[in-house]
């Protein structure tokens, strides 16, 4: 892609009325984007997490901060700094997309 075409693009993202995970997207949910993907769809090993109930995703996120998934290397890290409030946040947001 040109330089001048990705400025337009990340430009359009955060514009207002831009994609709508511009703006919808917590905070906290940034770091789970970067492998999941904002729409929580990522093809491949990383699992998809859209759509699903939010008390399992944020159950989930628990026992990963909480060192209770075995053999778990990364989300364990991703999660530690993050507050009761985020990971509901989190688990909202993904919950909510189709």
């Amino acid at each position: 892609m040109r330089p001048f075409a990705a400025v337009a693009v990340v430009a359009a993202l955060f514009a207002p009325g831009g994609a709508a995970f511009a703006t919808d997207l917590p905070a906290a949910a940034a770091v789970c984007a970067n492998c999941h993907g904002t729409d929580g769809r990522r093809d491949g090993p990383i699992p998809a997490i859209a759509g699903k109930p939010a008390v399992l995703l944020a159950g989930k996120l628990r026992d990963f901060k909480a060192d209770k998934v075995a053999n778990a290397t990364v989300m364990p890290r991703l999660v530690k700094g993050l507050s009761e409030a985020e990971i509901d946040q989190v688990a909202a947001y993904f919950s909510s997309l189709r």
